[in-house]
């Protein structure tokens, strides 16, 4: 293709970086009056969108699909206080534990699983194959999981740049390279997300932290100590044929019972079930962002302007890969799954200062690569605060007070559940 044409096709993909489509995934258990994990059923009569998770009392709030990240965030504050009401109602009231760590629980037997019938009595056997196999404790962690796919027309621009291609071949080929430059990220978006660097010793007792390690964590779930596979994968992004291969195969060693079991930072979903056939008939619809943590002073459990950020992130990646179809992430899944882990201590920035230095360095070529685009008549949503946005990742970078984690830990140093219950209830 003539190369005018081409620039022609770049210049309108790049000025389209900052439009896509948003659904939100959050996890909140249920705790009575005194903060203790709730025993009674999951509400009836729930709308669409709201579900439960592994246990009967955690609530799993499911956004549409959006094409902004307002819609979605006032969406699953929307169901919150639908659930909230009903709860609220009950004889002995109930609310809402909008945290990642878990509230007051009496040992695994206090942990009810989540109790289908019928047609999807298969999610309750399922449940119980994890129970069995990585204990229920490590099932009370919640978050907050951001679903992210291209806009449509950036694919039909991009397939002018790749005749004779499927579009099908194309989203998949896109997404897997999109997962392998994100997943690189990882440790960026849990350094500065983490908000959850307290919780009952009985809970961490159960998953096995040692006494002087706990203060240690900004984020117990995605420290050493969260829900992991028990085993270290490896996954291939040569392309999707090769990614997929690699997930079949730990499939059929019976390291994991399908793809759904594979706990990874970031996944690559088809629409509709999320399994390998379907995921392997349709190719990729989505990816899916699982880092997140739930942060208690924000009622969509993450905060907008770091939703903001993460969508920047994605764009400026996507610019660069724009340039450089075939170029290829040199890192090892272990050595960033490493990274990942560690940048859930709560002295993160401080003990890693390479790491601190290279996170500046890229907000500082963001804040460039931004600056040119806001003068390109590229599309930029409502509330896109950019360069906001970066100064506010960036404080948090250097100013240790300004991390949630430090906020929250401030906050609850007087008694952790009792102070959160009080938060609740609005004391």
């Amino acid at each position: 293709m003539h190369l005018i044409k081409l620039q022609e096709i770049d210049d309108k993909i790049n000025r389209q970086l900052l439009r896509g489509e948003f659904g939100i995934e959050k996890e909140s258990l249920r705790v009575d009056g005194k903060g203790r994990l709730a025993a009674t059923g999951h509400p009836k009569g729930m709308p669409k969108g709201i579900s439960r998770d592994f246990s009967e009392g955690q609530v799993e709030f499911i956004s549409g699909v959006y094409d902004s990240l307002k819609e979605a965030c006032e969406e699953i504050c929307s169901l919150q206080s639908v659930v909230e009401k009903e709860i609220l109602s009950r004889q002995d009231a109930e609310y809402m534990w909008t945290y990642s760590n878990p509230p007051l629980f009496f040992g695994e037997g206090s942990i009810r699983i989540a109790e289908f019938t019928g047609r999807k009595e298969d999610k309750t056997t399922y449940r119980e194959y994890l129970a069995h196999k990585y204990g229920r404790v490590k099932m009370l962690f919640s978050g907050v999981h951001l679903n992210y796919s291209m806009p449509r027309e950036f694919f039909r621009l991009l397939s002018r740049k790749a005749p004779g291609k499927s579009l099908k071949w194309l989203k998949s080929e896109w997404y897997v390279r999109l997962c392998d430059v994100l997943m690189s990220d990882s440790w960026l978006i849990v350094a500065l997300t983490s908000a959850s660097p307290v919780a009952d010793r009985g809970f961490l007792e159960g998953l096995g932290v040692p006494k002087e390690e706990w203060g240690e964590y900004a984020s117990f779930r995605n420290s050493q100590y969260g829900y992991w596979n028990l085993f270290s994968p490896n996954l291939c992004y040569q392309d999707f044929p090769s990614y997929v291969r690699s997930i079949e195969e730990y499939i059929k060693e019976g390291q994991i019972s399908s793809i759904q079991e594979l706990y990874y930072p970031i996944r690559l979903k088809p629409a509709g079930e999320n399994s390998l056939a379907n995921l392997k008939r349709h190719g990729v619809n989505h990816i899916e962002l699982r880092m997140l943590d739930l942060n208690p002073m924000c009622c969509a459990g993450v905060a907008r302007r770091d939703l903001i950020f993460i969508h920047l992130l994605i764009a400026y990646r996507t610019a660069g890969l724009l340039k450089d179809w075939e170029s290829k992430i040199a890192s090892l899944d272990a050595d960033r799954l490493w990274l990942h882990k560690e940048a859930a201590g709560i002295s993160f920035w401080e003990t890693h200062p390479a790491h601190k230095e290279r996170a500046l360095d890229l907000l500082k070529d963001m804040r460039r690569f931004f600056s040119a685009y806001d003068g390109m008549e590229a599309e930029i949503p409502d509330g896109y605060h950019i360069m906001e946005a970066l100064a506010f990742e960036e404080g948090k970078i250097r100013m240790p007070r300004l991390r949630y984690a430090n906020q929250i830990r401030e906050r609850y140093q007087g008694g952790y559940i009792q102070a959160r219950m009080q938060e609740i209830r609005g004391e």
